[in-house]
């Protein structure tokens, strides 16, 4: 999208980085001709994101996690550091 003089004059009087202002086009809500960056939406979004860090953290504890799939069937799970080797050449 293109950034007018009038826009760059006011993110730079008022502090706003262009991060923000992508930050806001993604994530904001449509209200007419402006579109709406609330501190609801910021605070669900950091919610996501903590529990999204949450889930990562527990799989890297656990050293990955792979997941054996056929077509649309999820056919088993296990620690990714898990495989022995020998265990398997033995089989």
């Amino acid at each position: 999208m293109h950034m007018t003089q009038h826009i760059t004059t006011r993110m730079n009087q008022r502090g706003i980085r262009k991060d923000l202002i992508d930050l806001t086009l993604d994530l904001g809500d449509i209200d007419g001709d402006k579109i709406i960056l609330s501190s609801k939406i910021i605070d669900k979004e950091m919610s996501d994101l903590q529990r999204r860090l949450k889930t990562l953290s527990d799989a890297r504890k656990k050293g990955g996690i792979v997941v054996v799939a056929d077509g649309d069937h999820l056919i088993t799970a296990y620690h990714k550091n898990s495989f022995n080797a020998k265990l398997a050449q033995n089989s």
